[in-house]
């Protein structure tokens, strides 16, 4: 798939998204091919939190970085929190990215743990993250990795909503 043909565009309200707790942990893994270069995608959804992987180095987890939204009840602000717990600690692009998937999670419709939305708060999110070194630094490579990544973690959500 292409970078261009990555990217979706959203007409309307976003459908809610929930699933059913007897379908989680669910698991979906996707293999793209972004510029030639071929990139293995996996979401897990827990109860508790959501697992996404990235990867074009061979299934390697690379960099793993634990994103947390936190909503503040004094003044309605919204902070997310994004740390790195192995690997690279000097990648700013994996961290931006982390940030962007719990932006785009925390926006979507739907309350139940493990599937964001709305105004609840976005559950914690674990990010693997390893791109070869020729995709670093591209950003229309990184903007149709957001979308890949979000479009995997919706069909995640739309299985396991179903089971």
């Amino acid at each position: 798939m292409s970078a261009a043909a990555a990217s979706t565009s959203s007409s309307g309200p976003a459908p809610a998204l929930t699933a059913s707790p007897k379908s989680l942990p669910t698991t979906l893994i996707r293999c793209y091919s972004i510029r030639s270069i071929h990139t293995d995608v996996m979401v897990q959804l827990f109860s508790d939190r959501i697992f996404l992987s990235v990867t074009q180095l061979n299934g390697k987890l690379g960099t793993l970085h634990s994103v947390t939204v936190e909503d503040s009840v004094i003044d309605n602000s919204r902070t997310y929190n994004v740390s790195t717990l192995l690997g690279r600690r000097d990648d700013a692009t994996s961290e931006v990215m982390g940030r962007q998937i719990a932006e785009r999670i925390a926006s979507l419709g739907g309350s139940k743990p493990g599937m964001g939305g709305g105004g609840a708060v976005c559950p914690p999110i674990l990010l693997g993250f390893a791109l070869k070194k020729e995709a670093e630094g591209d950003p229309a490579l990184f903007r149709a990795i957001v979308e890949l990544l979000l479009q995997s973690y919706k069909e995640a959500v739309t299985t396991a909503a179903t089971v």
